[in-house]
């Protein structure tokens, strides 16, 4: 235990690093009150480390002396960034009455929830099993060996009070009922988290998934669900992967009405800040208007890839604005110094909720011409009374079609005048006290972002998302993994790594290294993905039963259980993504083995997904890519031996043309085209009826070796049709890759263009 000396001397040592947040300050404005967590470097754990309360940090120290004192633990989770863990903390934890109580019955316990999400799991799903909700801060009382027997999110003084002179009461004079709660609660909470039961998986079982996701849409305002209303990424990945697959129409489409009705609301909405780019958190409202104001970098990069893959397929100039714009965003205001990204910035500024994004319309019609007041009044909808608390959260009420349209300006002229608003209004907003910035550094929601920039770079042919996809991928190599060890890390703070990674760090790095292996072709990339998957399997992996354990085997502190589970929620979870992983890995190495590990992945959840299929929707996802390739611009054969990337290079009103490209492996080497060859390098339309006059041309084939003609090196494949209807071009390629020493069977490959694709110049070199 450390004593008062080493906890005044941890604080002389960091005062400079983190913000003081307590009311109790001496003349000189030094703390009256150090607790345990200032050993601590989240800035979670720091911001409560000088309140009365005598807070530990999750640890076996803590529960060692709620058994000496006999006392339950009270086990507080929030983050840095969540408005109502500052309101609790403020009414609460930094009042003295509030802590005399929790100092004399319990000992306290505080969790940062980005540091420790597999503890946030466990006990997350006992309040959920408790109260019927959950959210943060979330509040649970424990047994001294840390089982649950009560708990909620978060309580007003007064009745926080009561509940802990009720709990210590409970505790001296019904210990026996208690101890059958939590012995009951844990058991619920163990089924819940650690089931694997193999069953076989219906036919069709994703069709049933996504027509029963396509049926809970909100056709008013799109997304799911009703107010709060969250972004769900998984469910719009997973419906992104069927309308890729899908040879109709988009606009036939169910699932890409669902799509984009959802991408159109957020866009539109004041979920998306309008003026600097990027996501807040949620929106409080059904129709996106106004948000939570907080940012989180997970949803910068799962919604800058939704967005890039809706404009992949759609060709929708608004939604390559988003994507670029949220980019954009992180790599301004969100990029440490090392190349990796921050975790968060918060909700409230100089006290108050949102205060640094919305706008008193005095204050717009000082800073801008009567010209720019009148525009932003109609695109933005801002007005005098507001939609906020009398102030103004910029959205946009109408397309901006319509708005051009309506005041008779081109739409090239609109966006002018707009972007000219944006940026005199970023300037004023850039002047006002800006929300805490949680420099945390986190290995997961990392990974999200550098597999979107890496994904931008190629579909954009932007070379600074390339670069900086590059040099965070390289930050998080460096100073997240410790070669030494063989372990990577889940959290840095100022250059210090703390925490070892959980599931998702490992999960979502190694998507993100496969994302920097397609952009570079570099096959450093692709051996470190398999170094980290060494790792996985040997602290994490169950070789049992199959899966992955989301918490290593040596994690700190007791361990109520070392959950299982399958579910993506905010983000995606690691089990449901290591599948997409898995199958990426093997296309592009051809590791037979993974083959293997694939089916053990699919077996090990096959119970849980049968039983509740959208717990996990990128799970089925990934389902689909095991049965058949995805038909996505880039896809893999030949084990990875050969790369095809598939776009369209020029579009008028009826023609179409598109460019396939083949790069091949050093050593091995494919048929020439021949149609009198079954075993030929062919690309045919498969949808001949929808198309007239098509033209393919292939380029002169070589001799290889002493009698066979075929390509090796880089192959171009021309291609133009004009349409006969508005279906998408499906085209199937047909190869038979060789080698040395021998020839593998033949391969196919789909690819599926939409009419209104995006469109490049010219593919990546």
């Amino acid at each position: 235990m450390a004593t008062p000396e080493a906890l005044r001397e941890a604080r002389k040592r960091k005062r400079e690093r983190y913000p003081l947040r307590t009311h109790h300050k001496d003349d000189q404005g030094e703390p009256l009150y150090i607790n345990h967590l200032i050993l601590e470097d989240s800035p979670y754990l720091l911001q409560h480390a000088h309140n009365p309360v005598d807070w530990y940090p999750w640890s076996s120290e803590a529960f060692v002396k709620a058994a000496q004192e006999d006392k339950p633990v009270f086990l507080s989770i929030g983050y840095s960034t969540c408005h109502w863990c500052h309101v609790m903390e403020d009414e609460s934890f930094d009042d003295k009455e509030v802590a005399e109580l929790l100092n004399r019955y319990f000992v306290s316990i505080k969790v940062d929830r980005e540091q420790r999400p597999d503890l946030d799991s466990i006990y997350m799903t006992g309040v959920q099993l408790i109260s019927g909700h959950g959210g943060w801060p979330m509040s649970c009382f424990l047994t001294p060996d840390g089982m649950p027997f009560f708990g909620g999110t978060y309580y007003p003084k007064d009745h926080f009070v009561g509940l802990l002179g009720q709990v210590q009461e409970i505790w001296h004079d019904s210990r026996e009922r208690l101890l059958e709660d939590a012995n009951t609660l844990d058991a619920a909470i163990r089924r819940q988290l650690t089931m694997t039961v193999s069953a076989d998986l219906p036919d069709g079982l994703v069709d049933e998934a996504v027509a029963s996701l396509l049926e809970q849409a909100d056709t008013e305002h799109g997304g799911f669900g009703d107010a709060p209303k969250f972004p769900h990424e998984p469910n719009l990945f997973l419906l992104l992967e069927e309308s890729r697959r899908d040879a109709r129409p988009l606009a036939q489409q169910l699932s890409w009405q669902v799509v984009s009705q959802a991408l159109d609301g957020m866009l539109r909405g004041g979920i998306y800040d309008q003026v600097g780019g990027g996501f807040h958190r949620y929106a409080t409202d059904r129709a996106w208007q106004i948000p939570h104001f907080e940012k989180m970098l997970y949803n910068q990069g799962q919604l800058a890839s939704v967005y890039l893959q809706a404009w992949q397929l759609s060709g929708h100039a608004e939604y390559r604005r988003v994507a670029e714009e949220t980019l954009d965003y992180v790599l301004r205001e969100m990029r440490s110094p090392h190349g990796g990204f921050y975790s968060a910035t918060d909700a409230d500024s100089e006290g108050l909720e949102g205060k640094f994004f919305v706008w008193d319309y005095a204050e717009l019609a000082h800073e801008l011409d009567t010209e720019a007041l009148a525009l932003c009044k109609a695109a933005y909808g801002a007005s005098r009374a507001g939609n906020y608390e009398g102030t103004n959260v910029l959205h946009l009420p109408h397309p901006l079609d319509t708005v051009a349209d309506t005041l008779g300006m081109p739409r090239h002229t609109l966006d002018e005048a707009m972007a000219d608003i944006k940026r005199r209004l970023y300037a004023t907003r850039a002047q006002r006290t800006p929300p805490l910035c949680d420099h945390k550094q986190i290995t997961e929601w990392n990974g999200m972002v550098i597999a979107a920039l890496a994904q931008a770079a190629l579909a954009l042919e932007r070379d600074d998302y390339r670069q900086a996809a590059i040099a965070a991928a390289e930050d998080l190599w460096q100073h997240h993994h410790d070669e030494n060890e063989g372990r990577l890390w889940r959290t840095s703070l100022n250059g210090t790594a703390s925490i070892k990674a959980q599931l998702e760090d490992y999960a979502h790095f190694l998507r993100a290294l496969v994302g920097v292996y397609d952009m570079t072709q570099n096959r450093q990339w692709l051996e470190r993905a398999f170094v980290l998957l060494a790792e996985l399997d040997e602290y994490h992996g169950d070789s049992q039963h199959g899966g992955y354990y989301i918490s290593p085997m040596d994690s700190v502190g007791p361990q109520l259980v070392r959950s299982k589970q399958l579910m993506d929620g905010a983000t995606i979870g690691g089990n449901s993504l290591m599948l997409p992983v898995l199958i990426a890995l093997y296309q592009r190495s051809g590791e037979t083995e993974l083959r293997t590990r694939v089916e053990r992945q699919i077996e090990a959840f096959s119970g849980r997904v049968a039983q509740a299929p959208l717990a996990g929707p990128v799970f089925l996802q990934g389902l689909r890519q095991w049965m058949s390739p995805s038909p996505e611009p880039l896809q893999y054969l030949a084990e990875g031996a050969i790369r095809a990337d598939c776009r369209i290079v020029e579009s008028s009103e009826t023609q179409l043309q598109v460019l396939l490209r083949l790069d091949i492996a050093p050593g091995w080497h494919i048929q020439q085209h021949d149609l009198q060859r079954p075993e030929s390098t062919r690309l045919t339309v498969v949808n001949r009826d929808d198309w007239q006059d098509v033209e393919l041309h292939y380029p002169t084939p070589e001799r290889v070796g002493s009698e066979n003609e075929g390509y090796t090196g880089r192959l171009d494949i021309d291609l133009t049709a004009r349409e006969r209807s508005a279906s998408p071009l499906a085209l199937e390629l047909q190869v038979q890759p060789c080698n040395e020493s021998a020839c593998l069977p033949v391969e196919t490959r789909t690819f599926v263009i939409h009419r209104n694709a995006s469109t490049v110049t010219d593919l990546p070199a």
